[in-house]
This record gives structure tokens, C-alpha cells and sequence, in this order.
């Protein structure tokens, strides 16, 4: 039995499996394409780099739109957490509509480790990191849906990565 790491890039998503085959040459980048593999799958799994992307691309379609305290429409209007929630949401993970409980969603990273896609919170105020410093929230009234130039405008509690 032999145990083979084989990946593929699919739709912009990186998978990965370990595989156990019979022989070395069994198992291809090809029989990854359906999820499936030959001889047992351990893993299959996208990348969290890669997840953490797609969830930053996905936010970005909603700049511009309003801030609503309470809200969770990512078109009619979103509070901060209601924005965290919703992006989450519609990749499969279920997050709380509060700031302060969103401090304890997935694991704590450090800030040097923060990367696309991590939770940024703040007192009172929760944020997606979106790479090179910069933050996108559902910011103000005012302001609405926005890309921040600093992701630490102001003091930053923790970071919170939820894609495994």
C-alpha cells in the first residue's frame, strides 16, 4: 500500500488528498476532479489561503452598499457583524450576529499570522482582513460597505480565523 498527496486546482479552489493506492502511479490529479480518488480518500480539502480569497472577492461585491445597525442583507443593509455573518454564511459557516461573540468564532491567530479572510475585532466593531493592511466592514451610515486602508484604525482585540 502506498500513500500518495495528490492536488488539483478546481474553479480557483486547491484540492488536496492523501490517498492509500495500491501502487504509486494509481492515483492522479484526475480523479480528484469529481471529489472522488482511487483507493481511499483521507482528505479532501481546499485550501484555507485559497478560501480565505474567495470569501475577500466575494465581500468586495457589496462595497458601496448601506450600513444598517441590526441588519443582515448584504444589498438592502448590514451592521459589522451582520456583514462577517452573512460573507460566512454563504460559504457554509454559521457565525453569531454580535461583535463581541464573534471574538471567539474559529481559532485566534496573532496578527502577524492574520491573513485574507480572518475576522479582525475591535471593541464594539468586527472586520474581514483583505490583505496588505487593509480591512473591508460595514463601517458607518455614512459610510456603508467599505474598504479600510488600515486594518488597525483603531485597537484591535484579536484576530479569528474560521476556515480550517
Amino acid at each position: 500500500m502506498y500513500l500518495k498527496n495528490v492536488k488539483r486546482l478546481t474553479a480557483g479552489i486547491l484540492l488536496s488528498a492523501m490517498v492509500v493506492t495500491a501502487s504509486p502511479n494509481t492515483a492522479s490529479a484526475e480523479d480528484l476532479s469529481n471529489g472522488i480518488a482511487v483507493g481511499k480518500a483521507v482528505s479532501i480539502k481546499a485550501d484555507q489561503t485559497e478560501k480565505g480569497k474567495r470569501l475577500v472577492k466575494y465581500a468586495k461585491k457589496f462595497v458601496g452598499n448601506p450600513y444598517r445597525y441590526g441588519g443582515t442583507s448584504l444589498t438592502k443593509g448590514t451592521d459589522c457583524s451582520g456583514f462577517t455573518r452573512a460573507l460566512y454564511k454563504h460559504f457554509g459557516y454559521n457565525l453569531p450576529h454580535s461583535s463581541t461573540a464573534q471574538r471567539h468564532v474559529g481559532k485566534k491567530v496573532s496578527w502577524k499570522s492574520k491573513k485574507a479572510g480572518d475576522i479582525i475585532c475591535y471593541n464594539g466593531h468586527v472586520a474581514i482582513y483583505i490583505g496588505g493592511g487593509k480591512i473591508i466592514h460595514a463601517a458607518t451610515e455614512r459610510t456603508g460597505i467599505r474598504i479600510g486602508k488600515k486594518a488597525n484604525f483603531q485597537h484591535v482585540v484579536c484576530v479569528r480565523r474560521v476556515f480550517k
